[in-house]
């Protein structure tokens, strides 16, 4: 997803009032389907098995029976009598007569529109990272209409055969994986948003319940909180247990503060852990579905992604070692500057392996890859040339969709040298150009971009820069080190590189420490060994020349196991 606000597609602009009316629609065709009362068959002289109540107020003129809700038809291990058969037959025919009430269903769809319309607005204009495309809204719904299903059709089978725990029933089913798979697949503002959602679903799916609103909402915020930053997958089995924990002990006090019975606790906790553990469980196995179907990537997949035996990495490995060597120093920084700046370290990272996979294509062509100085570009044009070196951007998008990387990847992949300048063939370009027959036009020079657009984005492309032209430094003491991320980081932002970003002169700064720190445990200085002192330098393998002018020839006839015994 994008920081700040991008111009809305036609589509999302007005066709999110069309997925609002849909989605509307069917859930309150899901919530509008009640369970018939459950009322056992029984013949008089039968012995109840179970206490039967009323779910509803009962009054029957003809028949002069009147039930009030929760009232006890017959108790369990009770003899069936002509009384309850009356009261379970008023209660049956009570049941036949309640049809479907088709002007109730219009208002709870168009209750559901209005709500969903007015959330959603207000956040798309006042909350500055909420910022979802077709996509995103669609998914959404998807999972609104999947998690609507999934408590209601266990409710109706469980409430049908198990009136007596039917109340209870709600806590043991696994909503929890909402607010998880939000996070994940998502952002939190989302997440948030679409709890509120849901939670307003759960209340009206058990007759406008706010104790199962205030549940639904509070689980899934704090589901969606422990789910952030997820470094690996035991970071969601932790959110759901985490969430189950705090979750009962609201349920504890919920209960004192109503001055409920509270002998069906132990219960109700059981149940919220089981729920609990479901949620992470169902979700760490929803997710690789999600990735694929909607094309998503998650820091779960990020974590697949960053296995360094990934065909394109080891590819990168054995064709383009310089690559491969300059893609994870790349990483290194990139990671240590977003944990500087709170962004996203897995992504950075992660994307910093695979930003330069296009010069798979050609990777002789890109200095890194050159053996014994051997330019291949000498015999080339500077514009055919900088056509190769602009090209591997395109190239390197096209190897990501293939791969699946995702849209985050491949989006940094287009993004990480922005709209810059190959200013080396340019300027040979320059140097070579003849105005009466043709005039270099600089932009043929530059990359087509788009600019970054994310913090991530931003970072790669510095970290991208820095690592590179590092290698030309001459003795690279601290305070060239310093001197040198200093102008490039000043170039780039100059050059309006991120404009289109959210780094701020603050994270600027504090990327260019952590870049610093990085960079001097690189090239730090390492101690004379006596081997290269003794020829004033030069390698141990060099010949030694004597005074007179002679080859001096020193011999070990030592065994090489010799050599780590210590001396008498």
């Amino acid at each position: 997803m994008q920081n700040g606000k991008d111009k809305l597609s036609p589509f999302l602009k007005y066709g999110k009032f069309v997925i609002f009316l849909v989605l509307s629609v069917l859930l309150s065709l899901i919530i509008s389907i009640k369970n018939q009362y459950g009322i056992t068959e029984y013949h008089l002289g039968d012995i109840a098995k179970e206490n039967i109540k009323s779910p509803v107020d009962t009054y029957m003129p003809k028949m002069d029976i009147t039930v009030k809700k929760g009232e006890i038809i017959i108790r369990e291990g009770e003899k069936v009598g002509e009384g309850h058969l009356d009261r379970l037959y008023a209660l049956k025919n009570l049941e036949k007569e309640k049809s479907p009430n088709f002007l109730k269903y219009c208002y709870l769809s168009f209750l559901l529109f209005l709500f969903m319309v007015i959330i959603f607005e207000y956040a798309d204009r006042n909350i500055k990272k909420f910022s979802l495309t077709e996509k995103d809204l669609i998914f959404g719904s998807v999972m609104l209409i999947f998690t609507t299903a999934m408590v209601k059709l266990p409710f109706f089978v469980f409430e049908h055969f198990t009136q007596k725990y039917a109340p209870d029933i709600f806590y043991i089913v696994p909503i929890f994986l909402f607010g998880i798979i939000m996070r994940v697949a998502l952002f939190s503002e989302a997440a948030i948003v679409f709890s509120i959602f849901f939670a307003i679903i759960m209340g009206f799916t058990f007759e406008n319940s706010m104790p199962i609103f205030l549940y639904t909402l509070i689980g899934n915020v704090l589901a969606s909180y422990f789910s952030g930053k997820c470094e690996n997958r035991n970071t969601i089995l932790k959110a759901g247990l985490y969430t189950a924990f705090i979750m009962s002990f609201i349920m504890l006090l919920f209960n004192l503060f109503t001055g409920h019975d509270l002998s069906n606790l132990p219960a109700r906790f059981a149940f919220i852990i089981l729920s609990g553990i479901g949620s992470s469980f169902i979700a760490l196995g929803l997710l690789p579905v999600i990735e694929h179907v909607f094309d998503y990537t998650t820091d779960v997949k990020l974590l697949e992604l960053a296995n360094l035996e990934h065909p394109l990495l080891e590819d990168m490995m054995v064709n383009a070692p310089g690559t491969y060597h300059h893609s994870i120093i790349v990483g290194n920084l990139s990671k240590a500057a977003a944990e500087n700046i709170e962004a996203h370290p897995l992504l950075t990272r992660v994307s910093s392996y695979y930003h330069d996979i296009g010069k798979l294509k050609m990777p002789h062509y890109f200095i890194e890859n050159q053996k014994d100085f051997d330019d291949v570009h000498k015999t080339l044009s500077p514009n055919m040339s900088a056509l190769i070196i602009l090209s591997h951007v395109k190239e390197g998008v096209e190897l990501a969709e293939k791969y699946r990387l995702g849209k985050k990847i491949k989006d940094i992949i287009k993004e990480h040298h922005g709209t810059s300048l190959v200013s080396y063939f340019y300027n040979r370009a320059k140097e070579m150009e003849d105005p009466e027959l043709h005039v270099i036009d600089k932009q043929d020079f530059r990359y087509t971009g788009p600019k970054p657009q994310t913090k991530e984005a931003g970072i790669v492309m510095l970290a991208d820069s820095v690592e590179a032209s590092s290698r030309m430094l001459d003795e690279p003491t601290p305070k060239r080190i310093e001197n040198h991320v200093r102008d490039v980081i000043e170039n780039i932002f100059l050059d309006g590189q991120l404009d289109e970003c959210e780094l701020t002169l603050k994270d600027l700064h504090a990327i260019q420490k952590s870049f610093i720190t990085i960079l001097l445990g690189i090239f730090h200085h390492r101690i004379e060994y006596p081997e290269r002192a003794e020829h004033d330098g030069a390698h141990k393998r060099l010949t030694k020349v004597s005074e007179n002018g002679q080859k001096a020839h020193k011999k070990d006839h030592r065994r090489p196991v010799d050599i780590f015994k210590a001396a008498g």
